[in-house]
């Protein structure tokens, strides 16, 4: 694999989201969240400052707190090894992902090698393919499309039916299960020095847009700055990732472009894997930088738009001036957009569609796939275990939830393993860190944290306990007054939301839902307009750069309890720096207990995604990685009599 480090990250993934589901979720509306302020927040064994009941009212700035602990939890057990995995109910993944190198030197992947010396035939050959050109591919996307800029949103509908227009600097191969090996896209070589802190992308020569104007390293500048600090308006929910790993964009001349950290990043080269680090066109985004790609599609990709989309139909071509002659396979991909799983299962009985979406099979439930895969033998169930979540969110900066005694006492209520059990959704229970990775926190530490003890009596009887010393300090919270928001067009979240609306019944917190388009609904949490909320975000690397920087630490792409922690901010940046894995790996741990004991921004479960495909689609595998570059179907084909020729 890619590089020589000990410690590795895992390519996994993604993906917002359900916009990917919310791919995960990870949706965010174009709404700028207000700037945050600092003000302290009590310890969990501290007395308050006297809260009023709840009102849902206008959004809060963040507050600034010290780093919790547990008000009641037992003591800490010694380091050894993570948990065992909690698997939901019915059908369960197989395959977890497993990290990938971080760089420190120039070191391509055996697909990277096969690429650049025998082009894409001698990739597919290796996986046991023979690719034929031709025919149309019908496909589905599971949400409405609110806007088309993939950078302003985790939303995964955006990002899977915007792909096959753009490239970015560097892809994963179509045929790792992990998205994790590297190979060129449009930096077709680079360069990696000063131990893993400098590279330099050697880009594609010839290559246009879409509307003909020629493609340059000022291109690739333009995005990595606009992602990494965009203009005043527009939310970049990855800019948390790229403050983090790039420190400078130099253009070196048309063709070159030299990127450097500060210091070693395991992510510098990764990064540009992400299928939503896509390139955009400066000469079309600079006009209005906030808002001109929201309703254009304009990519150097393999496939350009064939007329004006609808609400309900994308349709692509191949594009006759794609810099590698040999690429797409495919003439044209239609899109449909379905969004009730019963609908998408009867398209793929019927051959409608081929699958029920490029990248996870988000809407379906394990037991719909298995169905569906049951009723037809040349439909393929693929299962895979990713790094998104499933989220319960409480904003910090709002009466009560601004009390930890308060956000202790829902969190260790929410039994995580009923997600899974009562609803529609399979899951792996963990915390902050991928509990199938390496950074996953040992069974005996994630049991000593505030939501995870395994005697659900002491947990409900704690809660009850916290919940009682905060209100015979501020009052009796008007449970009345508070909802839970969800997502009605989201298949999976308000059903989720229903399970814990009756978890939290056990102490006696009686509280509604209050369904809303997944649009609002992340605006909603992108602005704090919310009381608790519940929905998911997919995640782009199982690394702690990734992860911790858009969940936990202040500023966050996905930063949506507003709850600044000092000393999870510097011990972030700590183990940022941190070469060593084992040391690196204890102050990731220490993160993840602060984290979880803050309990504002809940882990309900880390999805399983139920990929359905049929067998003739090829050259498009099932990954672990909801931001996997198989979106752009650059190198799927088919197996069918219309896809007829060898050559293009």
């Amino acid at each position: 694999m890619f590089g020589k480090l000990k410690y590795r990250i895992a390519f996994t993934v993604a993906t917002i989201l359900a916009l990917t589901a919310l791919a995960a979720c990870g949706g965010d509306s174009a709404t700028q969240a207000p700037a945050a302020t600092s003000a302290p927040a009590p310890q969990a064994t501290a007395a308050p400052a006297t809260a009023a009941p709840a009102q849902p009212t206008a959004a809060a700035q963040p507050t600034q707190a010290p780093a919790p602990r547990a008000t009641q939890a037992p003591a800490a057990g010694q380091p050894t090894s993570p948990p065992a995995p909690t698997a939901g109910a019915g059908i369960t993944a197989t395959r977890a992902p497993v990290p990938a190198s971080g760089v420190q030197e120039t070191d391509y992947t055996p697909a990277a090698r096969l690429l650049m010396e025998g082009g894409p035939k001698a990739l597919a050959e290796a996986n046991g393919e023979s690719p034929r050109y031709g025919g149309k591919f019908l496909a589905n996307n599971w949400e409405p499309i609110p806007f088309y800029d993939m950078h302003q949103t985790s939303f995964g509908g955006v990002y899977v039916i915007t792909a096959p227009a753009y490239n970015g600097l560097l892809a994963t191969s179509p045929y790792d299960e992990l998205a994790a090996e590297i190979i060129p896209d449009l930096a077709r070589t680079w360069d990696i020095s000063d131990g893993g802190a400098t590279v330099v992308f050697h880009l594609a020569e010839g290559v246009t847009w879409h509307d003909g104007a020629p493609f340059s390293a000022e291109d690739v500048k333009w995005t990595i700055e606009r992602i990494k600090n965009p203009p005043e308006g527009m939310v970049s929910p990855r800019q948390g990732v790229f403050r983090s790993t790039v420190e400078t964009v130099e253009v070196i001349d048309p063709n070159t472009v030299q990127l450097k950290s500060d210091g070693f990043s395991p992510l510098l080269v990764p990064l540009f894997s992400n299928g939503w680090n896509a390139i955009i066109p400066k000469h079309i985004s600079e006009v209005d930088p906030v808002n001109a790609m929201m309703t254009q599609v304009i990519g150097t990709g393999a496939f350009r738009l064939l007329e004006p989309p609808t609400t309900t139909l994308w349709q692509f071509e191949r594009n006759p001036d794609y810099f590698d002659e040999n690429l797409p396979y495919l003439d044209e991909i239609e899109y449909q957009i379905i969004q009730d799983p019963q609908a998408q299962a009867a398209a793929l009985l019927t051959q409608k569609v081929y699958f029920n979406d490029s990248i996870g099979g988000i809407n379906f439930s394990p037991e719909l796939a298995q169905s569906v895969a049951d009723r037809e033998p040349g439909l393929v169930f693929s299962p895979v275990p990713t790094i998104t979540v499933s989220h319960f969110v409480m904003n910090g900066t709002r009466p009560p939830f601004d009390d930890i005694r308060v956000r202790q006492a829902v969190s260790d209520a929410i039994r995580r393993e009923s997600i899974a059990e009562l609803g529609p959704q399979a899951g792996t229970v963990g915390t902050g860190n991928f509990p199938l990775g390496p950074w996953a926190l040992p069974k005996e530490v994630q049991e000593s944290l505030i939501g995870y003890g395994p005697d659900m009596d002491a947990r409900i009887a704690n809660s009850k306990s916290l919940l009682a010393e905060y209100e015979s300090e501020n009052g009796e919270i008007n449970w009345n007054n508070i909802t839970i928001q969800c997502s009605s067009n989201i298949t999976w979240a308000c059903p989720n939301a229903e399970v814990v609306q009756q978890l939290l019944k056990k102490i006696d917190v009686d509280v509604d839902l209050e369904p809303l388009d997944v649009t609002a609904h992340r605006g909603n949490e992108v602005s704090g307009d919310y009381l608790m909320s519940l929905l998911g975000a997919g995640l782009d690397f199982d690394d702690p750069i990734d992860t911790f920087g858009q969940l936990y630490i202040t500023d966050g792409g996905r930063w949506y309890q507003r709850r600044s922690i000092p000393e999870l901010d510097e011990l972030f940046q700590q183990q940022k720096a941190e070469r060593d894995f084992d040391k690196r790996r204890e102050l990731v741990w220490e993160m993840d207990k602060i984290a979880t004991n803050d309990a504002a921004y809940l882990v309900l479960h880390w999805w399983q995604f139920n990929r359905v495909q049929w067998d003739f689609v090829k050259g498009l595998t099932s990954t672990a990685s909801a931001r996997t570059t198989n979106a752009r179907m650059i190198y799927t084909w088919m197996d069918l009599p219309e896809a007829n020729r060898t050559s293009r």
